[in-house]
């Protein structure tokens, strides 16, 4: 499916590339800056100087490991043996919380006083010369492999869908209160249409074999961040079917679909401008297709490739209410009910609708971004924000973009012959 999908050209950005160093290692940093406040100055001034090289190698080796990974998940082989080496390396990097915490915890009696700050000493010096060891390998894989990461916007990218969606997860940032057990919800309720793959197992050719089914006439879908004790920022999906979409449903006999899956399931997304790259024939407007694997436990989980047993695609496309309502000729009071049940949901949450695919698609960006980083959109490095706005499928079909200078020079080129016709 990933590869029909990229034959479309659809755009296309992979979330199962989680950041490369573990939040551990920056705990870790400050349990050696607290513990350096309860040893002698001279061993404390010597560990600080220590600890902020460490920092600053950890920093740098974080982002070179991101873009590996990265350039990796894009299908570039020559970088085999460095993700080996890298992920090593992040282990060892992850395990430097456990292995400092139980250093300083011997840290009671005056007589491991020395044995303790040498010890920590010790095992930060082994660590940075581990990192020292491995930077330049790693810095002539990445020039060898002809690796590129431009942290200019995409020309694709709506910069106002874009400020929408960053101004919902900040404004969510704002209000979200950490420890409550509760659910807040993030940007407005889209009203969309959804589809699933039906495998037609009986057909020999590859592309008529996947096809896609309507689901959910009209689908409500709603992003939620909720309280976690494992993590900062986490969120999900919720789906729920509105039989308020202009088609006949016995209330008696049947039960409006519901679904929910993790933001951190969603491992690769891509956006189409038209729903017929995906034989959605009477579909011109945008769809978003989600891959989810369901098998995923955690969003920390060691990004060695995901699933193939438990994959599920979803694709939505704009809910069209002229279109539902030409379809339907039936005034059945139960269908009022329905649609004011729908209403009064969205009306006490004191939530906006919307039907905007592309404002939809880019605050699932930055909400895994903030899942998979944990921490805020504002404190993330433009390299790592401009992995999750950049398309990663060269099939993609971009308009090419002309600045002044290239249509001057154009139209300086064009010959203008005037032709005077006799009186």
């Amino acid at each position: 499916m990933d590869e029909i999908l990229a034959k479309a050209g659809s755009q296309a950005v992979t979330f199962a590339i989680r950041s490369g160093i573990s939040i551990a290692s920056s705990y870790a940093i400050k349990t050696v800056a607290t513990f350096v406040t309860k040893i002698p100055e001279a061993d404390a001034s010597r560990l600080r100087r220590l600890r902020q090289k460490l920092e600053t190698r950890i920093e740098i080796i974080s982002f070179a490991i991101d873009l590996i990974k990265l350039v990796a998940a894009k299908g570039n082989t020559n970088l085999g043996s460095t993700l080996r080496l890298t992920r090593d390396l992040k282990e060892e990097i992850d395990q430097f919380d456990s292995k400092i915490t139980n250093i300083t915890n011997n840290y009671h009696a005056k007589k491991n006083e020395r044995d303790s700050i040498s010890a920590v000493e010790k095992y930060i010096l082994d660590l940075l010369a581990r990192i020292e060891e491995v930077i330049p390998l790693i810095n002539l894989s990445l020039t060898t492999s002809g690796a590129k990461l431009s942290t200019a916007l995409p020309q694709y990218v709506s910069p106002g869908r874009l400020l929408q969606a960053s101004n919902h997860i900040n404004r969510n940032n704002e209000t979200f209160a950490e420890g409550v057990d509760q659910s807040f919800q993030v940007g407005p309720t889209f009203e969309l249409t959804m589809f699933s793959i039906f495998h037609n197992l009986a057909s020999v050719d590859a592309k008529t074999r996947v096809t896609w089914k309507e689901d959910m006439r009209k689908a409500l879908l709603s992003i939620w961040r909720r309280s976690s004790s494992e993590r900062k920022y986490d969120y999900y999906i919720r789906l729920e079917e509105s039989f308020n979409d202009g088609l006949y449903h016995d209330a008696e006999e049947e039960t409006a679909k519901k679904m929910q899956l993790d933001i951190w399931q969603i491992v690769k997304l891509y956006f189409t401008a038209s729903g017929k790259l995906l034989k959605l024939e009477e579909r011109n407007s945008p769809v978003l297709v989600l891959k989810v694997d369901k098998n995923l436990k955690s969003p920390f989980v060691d990004d060695r490739g995901t699933s193939t047993e438990d994959i599920e695609w979803l694709a939505f496309g704009e809910f069209d209410a002229q279109s539902s309502s030409d379809d339907s000729d039936s005034s059945d009071s139960e269908q009022e009910e329905a649609g004011e049940v729908d209403q009064k949901t969205i009306n006490d949450s004191d939530n906006e609708t919307s039907d905007s695919i592309a404002l939809l698609e880019y605050i699932i960006r930055l909400a895994s971004l903030q899942c998979n980083d944990q921490q805020s959109i504002l404190q993330v490095h433009d390299e790592r924000l401009s992995m999750y706005l950049n398309d990663e499928n060269p099939n993609s079909i971009k308009t090419k973009k002309y600045n002044v200078d290239e249509v001057t020079d154009k139209l300086e080129k064009v010959e203008i012959n005037e032709t005077h016709s006799s009186a």
